[in-house]
């Protein structure tokens, strides 16, 4: 997988974000990149309005998430693992798995 970093939107503010981070997708054309915009839609974007984004052995992959709860939050799902005799972790993981649309690997 392939990914740019929006360097230019000047007449695409609502599709493009300066620094957000898109994913690349085949079918491009020379000079062209098409990625999904804030739109949710695959469109031929002009590549020098890119700069790649590049993954190497010196910056890891971290698969981890943080999240920053407040205490009564924090409280609620404690409370919430304890009745499921489970752990927070595996809570989260299942609410996320059931909620949200994630792409498969």
């Amino acid at each position: 997988m392939q990914y740019v970093r929006c360097i230019n939107n000047r007449g695409y503010q609502a599709s493009l974000t300066i620094g957000a981070t898109y994913k690349i997708l085949a079918n491009n054309e020379p000079g062209s990149l098409r990625i999904i915009d804030n739109e949710g839609e695959d469109y031929l974007y002009d590549a020098e309005r890119f700069q790649m984004v590049e993954l190497n052995d010196e910056q890891p992959i971290d698969d981890a998430v943080t999240i920053h709860l407040n205490s009564q939050l924090k409280g609620i799902l404690r409370a919430e693992a304890l009745a499921s005799q489970t752990n927070v972790s595996a809570l989260l993981r299942e609410w996320i798995e059931e909620r949200l649309d994630l792409p498969l690997a």
